[in-house]
Formats: C-alpha cells, sequence, structure tokens
C-alpha cells in the first residue's frame, strides 16, 4: 500500500513539473524558429560573432555606418536588419574580384581586381577586396538590408503566398522600402506538417522585385537593444536583391 501511494506521489511530482516548464520560454519548441535576446548593441552583437559576420563589420565600418547599428541614426533607434553573413560576402567578392587581367573601374565601385588563388583566400584578402569597393557602393550594400524605423519580430511579417504566375510578388506579404531606397517584398509562410496545412514553421521570404530573386531567412528574431536581425541563408549572394 505504502508503495502504491509514493509511485502516485511521484507520478503527481512528475506531471507537475512538465505542466510548470512547459509554461516557460526556455522549453517552449517553437517549430524551427531561434529566438535569442542579447543585451547589446546590434554592432557589438555582429562584432561578437566573427565566423558570420565578421565581413559585414568592416562594410558597415567602411561605410560610416556604425551609429545606424548603435541606434544613432536617422533611421531609428530600432531597426530591422536583413543580415548577409560572410558567406554571402566571400562568395561574391570572390567570384567577381578574382580575375587577373583587369584594373579597370566596375559599375559598383570596386577599382581594382586582386590576382590570387580564391579556393586560398584568407581573411586579410577578403578586407582588401572590400577596400577596393567605393564607400556609396559599401553604403549602398549596407542599407539594402535595413528596414528603417521598425523593429519587425517575425510575427510581425505579413502572410503570403508565392506567386503562381511568374510574377515576383504574390497573394499577401508587404513591400518593403529597405534605406537605401530598394523595395523588397515580404511575406511568411508555414508549409504543411504531418498532412495539416500551415502547420510546418513559419518561415520568412524576401523576394526583390528587380531581380526576381527569392531567398528565406534561416535565422529569426535575434533581438538586440536597438533592433532585430534576421539572417540569410549561407546560400544568398550579395547583390541578388
Amino acid at each position: 500500500m505504502i508503495h502504491r501511494i509514493k509511485q502516485g506521489a511521484l507520478f503527481c511530482c512528475l506531471i507537475l513539473m512538465g505542466w510548470l516548464t512547459s509554461c516557460t520560454d526556455y522549453n517552449f519548441v517553437e517549430t524551427g524558429r531561434a529566438k535569442a535576446y542579447h543585451d547589446t548593441s546590434m554592432l557589438t552583437y555582429f562584432k561578437g560573432d566573427n565566423y558570420n559576420y565578421s565581413y559585414l563589420v568592416y562594410l558597415i565600418n567602411r561605410a560610416g555606418l556604425n551609429e545606424v547599428f548603435e541606434g544613432k541614426s536617422t533611421y531609428g533607434s530600432h531597426i530591422t536588419f536583413i543580415a548577409p553573413t560572410n558567406h554571402s560576402i566571400r562568395r561574391y567578392l570572390l567570384k567577381t574580384y578574382t580575375a587577373t587581367q583587369s584594373d579597370e573601374a566596375t559599375t559598383d565601385g570596386l577599382s581594382t581586381r586582386a590576382a590570387f588563388d580564391k579556393d586560398a583566400a584568407t581573411d586579410s584578402m577578403i578586407m582588401h577586396l572590400i577596400d577596393a569597393i567605393s564607400v556609396d557602393s559599401c553604403r549602398n550594400i549596407v542599407l539594402s538590408h535595413v528596414i528603417p524605423n521598425e523593429n519587425l519580430q517575425l510575427e510581425d511579417f505579413a502572410r503570403g503566398e508565392k506567386s503562381t504566375s511568374g510574377e515576383a510578388i504574390g497573394k499577401g506579404g508587404k513591400l518593403y522600402t529597405m534605406a537605401s531606397g530598394t523595395q523588397l517584398w515580404m511575406y511568411t509562410f508555414a508549409s504543411s506538417y504531418g498532412g495539416v496545412a500551415g502547420a510546418g514553421p513559419l518561415v520568412l521570404h524576401v523576394v526583390s522585385p528587380t531581380t526576381q530573386v527569392e531567398r528565406v531567412v534561416a535565422s529569426h528574431n535575434i533581438r538586440t537593444n536597438t533592433g532585430t536581425v534576421h539572417a540569410l541563408q549561407y546560400n544568398f549572394t550579395l547583390f541578388e536583391f
């Protein structure tokens, strides 16, 4: 009898513990979305993640846009940033600027092409390529990923659907004017899961009406004191938007 009472008490304790922990954000599985808060400015957050953002920090500094990510610019104390990672920046630079035969100026401001093996390119070589981009072009690159004066979480973006007629813009979503003046259509969509429509993870899609390139955000709701970061997938290449 005592043994049964102990078993019952243990069972009740386990149920109570499970109920209590399920009510916290830390143990709630949010359908695949990454969510974290960093008690720093967005710029400081980038500086703390060299693997993903060291080239971006270099671009921001060359562009003279540090204040944008410290919440001290006309773009607002809080912004939303659709972040390209080091992979996106490196891929573009190495693909475009490792020819050996040309020193002539290009349309996006890079006037020097480095002669080195792109497979053996070091960080210093990548920085050299960034240094060759004009300041105005660096500003355009960075600001084309900034939604000014809005601090948008994943849930704040409108639901939508990809166009079925071949047009860049589909149903729903919203067309955002970035700080550079570039326009991007963004929408969230949840795929089916277990045969249930809309039960899958909510994903943010970013589409350029100009180039018709569509990419998805890999990591959502990275919150800082000066706004929110949504990191693009590694397969995004700079200037696709």
